[in-house]
């Protein structure tokens, strides 16, 4: 399964979260009529599909991960939703997928080839179709001033070892392309998080999942929380975040 195969059971549950705000401002703000077809492409356990899913006709996860699949199929059926899901890498999705209106992708940018992307996303985006490049993270500041500890610790361990990335920056990937960059959209939302959740979310990232940190995983998870204890009331901590979606057409 790769890298993530030992994040999925923190993945859905501790990574920053799209809040319902997000979902249904970009929805509006796009003039979404409910008759959409969307795909996720590198969809994880789906937050975007789901978080969409009221808001259009039909919703398809794909991603080339079975667990995280598994794991999509379990979050519909808990919130009662249809999902569709494929099991595929973005260049070998088949060429006889329906189109769809809209096409989300979350966390997975930076590990789809550029080229390779573009040659689907030229085919699978009906015309007059949009692309959103989204992502939810907290910013660094006096806001989560427990953000910049909470890194330098976790910097410490990261692994990318065996990795293969790209470019994360969307408008330089679609600027040679028929898409054309309409505007970004942010949303912020406060909330409440754990140490314990902080802690977590660190393992649901491929860097630095229990699958990388093995026998140092104890070591690592202590250090984590120590880094953000004197930031946290009983144990708890208030985090920004911004949602944030770059909308192509």
């Amino acid at each position: 399964m790769g890298r993530f195969a030992t994040t999925v059971p923190y993945y859905s549950r501790h990574r920053e979260p799209y809040p319902p705000a997000f979902f249904s401002t970009i929805a509006g703000r796009s003039n979404f009529t409910g008759r959409e077809r969307l795909g996720d492409i590198g969809c994880g356990p789906a937050p975007l599909a789901l978080g969409f899913a009221s808001y259009v006709a039909s919703c398809t996860g794909i991603d080339p991960e079975q667990a995280m699949l598994a794991e999509a199929r379990e979050r519909a059926a808990e919130a009662g939703i249809s999902l569709t899901l494929i099991e595929s890498r973005i260049e070998q999705l088949s060429e006889t997928l329906e189109p769809f209106d809209i096409v989300t992708i979350g966390r997975a940018i930076h590990w789809m080839e550029p080229e390779a992307m573009l040659r689907v996303l030229d085919r699978v985006v009906a015309g007059g179709g949009s692309i959103l490049i989204c992502g939810a993270s907290p910013p660094p500041g006096p806001l989560n001033p427990w953000l910049e500890p909470y890194n330098e610790v976790r910097n410490r361990w990261v692994d990318h070892r065996g990795e293969e990335r790209y470019s994360a920056d969307a408008e330089q990937r679609f600027g040679n392309s028929r898409f054309r960059f309409v505007e970004k959209i942010v949303v912020t939302t406060n909330h409440l998080v754990s140490i314990d959740e902080l802690v977590r979310r660190s393992l649901s990232r491929s860097t630095t999942s229990p699958q990388i940190l093995g026998m140092r995983m104890a070591e690592f998870e202590q250090a984590l929380a120590e880094a953000v204890r004197p930031f946290a009331i009983d144990g708890v901590l208030r985090e920004e975040i911004h949602a944030s979606a770059r909308i192509f057409r």
